[in-house]
């Protein structure tokens, strides 16, 4: 295969469900007709596998299993600030699977593609060939019998936007921790994920008022009484007072690790964190208590708690992940130089490169 010939298939999108194989990246048709991101985890056939960003498995026939397009001015639905409700939007900007989402009803915010859904051309698909249903079966690995978590255990399990919401441990493993949060989500976190359930008096909040249907919508409260997990709260807005709510109304912003412990300050470059669990590089742009304002190199800002940022540490034979030609996907390689701004990348295909940090980051195996 000549030069050309290859770059052009390493960035042409896939099109027919017979090219696909494990571990692609794809986009696949739920139960609800909306097309959802996710990786192909088994083939049997016309069958797929897919495991979806949010957790959820399911058998979907090729012709449901399409090329991740999401890009500029794709029109979308995506999850507000992470939470469980589905808004329509456009994507005004994008660095790998990190992306700008416009919504129609004003707002804009970086998200990650794990948080969209799409509406695709639904194939016809003769009914002996539908997928049937197939049981979320979760692998969590082997199990673990002497940890301090239990199947059953109440728990505030950080979610995606970083703040920590109320659950419930459905099982555990050497793989992780199967968590149902309290408002339907379900997810494989890792124990540094988890803590115990418990409010105090006088604990700073974010609570969904009672008259409050949505679930996305938290007003800023003070806990002025507390009984297991009912609690009373006062709003900062206006000073009402909400008695007898629920625990799995609120969100809390909890900090593991304190601040008096954090080795860096406001300018540094760092390693942090972001939503899809990839480390990517940045620079802390304020630190304001428990809170660390934080900007990757590739544009959008987030504020973490101090145990997700990390030393800047790309050195020669780290084992990265790069966007090939600063296009939107990131594949995977090991860094073999580094001029200060400038690295090489050897990636795993045999493609070799020069390009710049601001493009790579290190991927959640190795996190």
């Amino acid at each position: 295969m000549g030069v050309f010939d290859w770059l052009f298939n390493k960035s042409k999108p896939k099109t027919g469900g017979s090219v696909w194989k494990v571990g692609d990246r794809v986009l696949a048709k739920w139960l609800d007709a909306f097309f959802y991101p996710g990786r192909i985890r088994a083939v049997e056939g016309s069958r797929f596998q897919v495991f979806f960003d949010d957790g959820d498995v399911a058998w979907v026939h090729r012709a449901h299993i399409l090329a991740p397009d999401i890009k500029v001015g794709s029109q979308v639905f995506c999850r507000v600030q992470g939470g469980p409700a589905y808004y329509p939007g456009t994507v005004s900007q994008q660095k790998g699977e990190t992306i700008q989402v416009r919504y129609e009803h004003g707002d804009e915010e970086w998200t990650s593609i794990s948080m969209v859904r799409v509406q695709r051309h639904i194939a016809d698909v003769p009914p002996e060939e539908t997928p049937g249903p197939v049981k979320h079966v979760v692998d969590l690995g082997a199990p673990i019998d002497d940890g301090d978590w239990r199947t059953g255990d109440r728990v505030l399990v950080r979610w995606l936007d970083f703040f920590w919401y109320p659950g419930t441990i459905l099982g555990l493993g050497a793989k992780g921790v199967h968590v149902l949060y309290d408002n339907g989500n379900q997810r494989i976190v890792q124990e540094n994920h988890l803590m115990p359930l418990t409010v105090e008096e006088g604990e700073k909040i974010f609570i969904r008022p009672k008259s409050e249907s949505s679930q996305n919508e938290f007003a800023p409260a003070t806990i002025v009484q507390a009984d297991g997990e009912r609690i009373d709260v006062e709003f900062e807005e206006d000073g009402r007072r909400e008695t007898n709510s629920k625990v799995s109304r609120a969100r809390f912003w909890r900090c593991p690790v304190g601040v008096k412990s954090f080795p860096f300050e406001e300018g540094d470059r760092v390693l942090a964190y972001d939503s899809d669990e990839c480390i990517y590089p940045a620079e802390i742009v304020s630190i304001q208590d428990d809170r660390v304002i934080v900007q990757y190199l590739d544009g959008p800002e987030r504020i973490l708690t101090p145990e997700l940022i990390k030393r800047f540490d790309l050195h020669v034979g780290a084992k990265i992940e790069c966007r090939w030609k600063g296009g939107p996907n990131y594949f995977p390689g090991v860094l073999s130089n580094l001029e200060g701004e400038r690295i090489h990348i050897n990636y795993d295909d045999g493609e070799e490169e020069w390009t710049t940090v601001r493009l790579v980051r290190l991927p959640k195996t190795t996190a």
